[in-house]
């Protein structure tokens, strides 16, 4: 059996179409951080001209799989620090390697342009995911679990 292709995407102009509907599951889950991030979009926190704002977005077959965002450490305002936030992936697709697409795409942007990233895990299924994705568990930064450097 073929694995459907996993698409990763960096929004500029909207979010995806079901962005809606994976807020409704994220929010089922008690994950608020989803709809954070929805409103850091219209606020305009992540419009174009600062590469250190960024939003991807993960589809297979067409389907909005999952999101997540770097920005700067709004916890921990090092200049050489960026976080990775909001990441959420669907539960149908927890174990299609969506995650690990988008983890992929949110670190590569990231240490092109920062030497660290920090993030905070939700749980420890997070906190292991993470861990597996390279991030160390840290309990030294504001608001932080786990750090990322180059």
């Amino acid at each position: 059996m073929n694995e459907a292709p996993i698409q990763i995407v960096r929004l500029s102009d909207t979010l995806p179409d079901d962005f809606e509907g994976l807020c409704s599951e994220a929010r089922a889950e008690a994950y608020r951080f989803v709809e954070s991030l929805r409103e850091e979009w219209l606020a305009g926190h992540y419009a174009a001209g600062d590469d250190r704002f960024a939003v991807f977005a993960a589809f297979i077959d067409g389907e909005l799989a999952g999101v997540g965002a770097l920005t700067p450490d709004p916890y921990d305002p090092e200049p050489d620090l960026l976080r990775v936030r909001h990441v959420y992936i669907r539960p149908l697709h927890r174990a299609a390697g969506a995650g690990r697409a988008l983890a992929c795409a949110l670190i590569q942007q990231g240490l092109a342009l920062a030497p660290r990233l920090s993030l905070r895990a939700s749980d420890d299924r997070a906190a292991r995911f993470w861990e597996a994705a390279g991030f160390l568990p840290d309990t030294n930064g504001t608001r932080r679990s786990h750090l990322l450097a180059r």
